[in-house]
């Protein structure tokens, strides 16, 4: 077998390269997380902004158990963990809808009175005319 200077194998130093890089990305979002779950931040925020929120925290921490699961070498498929994913995801398409039919053009109702009330003909504004040919003083004189 390969053996590198110090005794290890190859392989052993790709696997600790992956360990310290798993930890660091532990910490990262250990961090995030804490700055997520903090209450007096969550209070200020405007009601779309919890929903995002609360969205973006309920599918990171069903991920992460996800992860965690994965790691402990458990199929996380036919757990309830998987269950909680697809109905964190389905409020997340909920959201999208309700994003979009706030984006989706709107009848004001004073402006469609405004185009018909002048768009529409008033017979007693502008009488019609016959189709008969108009006889003017000038040529009544004529004939």
């Amino acid at each position: 077998m390969n053996q590198n200077v110090n005794g290890e194998l190859p392989q052993q130093t790709d696997l600790l390269k992956n360990l310290a890089n798993f930890k660091n990305a532990k910490r990262n979002i250990e961090s995030v997380l804490e700055l997520l779950i903090e209450g007096d931040v969550y209070d200020k925020l405007s009601i779309e902004d919890k929903v995002k929120h609360d969205l973006f925290v309920s599918y990171s921490l069903t991920s992460l158990f996800w992860m965690y699961m994965r790691a402990q070498g458990i199929n996380p498929t036919s757990h309830m963990v998987k269950a909680e994913i697809d109905r964190v995801q389905e409020y997340m398409k909920k959201y999208d809808r309700v994003k979009e039919r706030k984006k989706a053009p709107r009848l004001q109702k004073a402006a469609a009175n405004r185009f018909i009330k002048h768009g529409l003909w008033d017979p007693k504004e502008n009488p019609t005319t016959s189709n008969k040919r108009k006889k003017f003083d000038e040529d009544k004189e004529d004939e």
